[in-house]
């Protein structure tokens, strides 16, 4: 793909994390050794951008943790809106941490006796512990399904393809100055039935064939 089409349907800017770095794609190649690798280490960095804000944009009182409501739609504005309640206690009991000065509950006669630990609604996730939980989830997720969501933004009409006229109007939201000639290239580099547009097959090849 040439340098517009690298910069515009899969390049975004990169965060970083303390010992870690990757090149800013959104569809990034795994890692040479996904299976010794930490989720947050198989991700994209643009991921990466998305679960660091979801955690800042959730963690309402600001006291960099989130307890398991916060926790919930965080994932949910991630996309993880069908997960069920016992895997999202889970989830956050993996990670999560007595909140701070949390003590167990004093005995009372006729009562039954307390819990020793400390809740679901007693326990606060930090920075960290969203990052890996949240990335474990982004990194099980099928890349395809991400790609065909970003295959339907330029499908204008939903015609099954992407043609030069797709790629004429989303330059022009772009406010990018790109030659006709260029987009006709790159419809017709990866076009390979020649068929007038890129179809889902080609479009996905684009980015997991490499």
């Amino acid at each position: 793909m040439n340098n517009y089409a690298s910069s515009n349907m899969n390049e975004y800017n990169a965060s970083t994390r303390p010992g870690s770095a990757r090149p800013g794609s959104r569809f990034a190649p795994p890692v040479r050794n996904p299976e010794n690798a930490e989720p947050w280490d198989q991700i994209s960095d643009e991921h990466r951008n998305e679960i660091n804000d979801c955690f800042h944009l959730f963690d309402m009182n600001k006291d960099e943790a989130l307890d398991f409501s916060e926790f919930r739609y965080a994932l949910q504005a991630l996309g993880f809106s069908n997960l069920s309640r016992p895997d999202l206690i889970a989830s956050f009991k993996s990670a999560a941490r007595p909140r701070p000065g949390w003590t167990p509950l004093p005995s009372l006669p006729n009562q039954p006796p307390p819990q020793p630990a400390p809740g679901v609604v007693d326990l606060r996730l930090s920075r960290e512990g969203f990052q890996a939980v949240a990335a474990r989830y982004v990194a099980a997720r099928d890349p395809r399904e991400e790609l065909l969501k970003t295959f339907a933004l330029f499908d204008r009409g939903g015609k099954g393809v992407i043609t030069v006229d797709d790629l004429r109007g989303v330059v022009k939201e772009l406010g990018e100055d790109v030659p006709d000639n260029e987009l006709h290239s790159m419809v017709e580099q990866f076009d390979v039935e020649g068929k007038g547009g890129v179809s889902r097959e080609e479009f996905l090849g684009i980015f997991l064939d490499r």
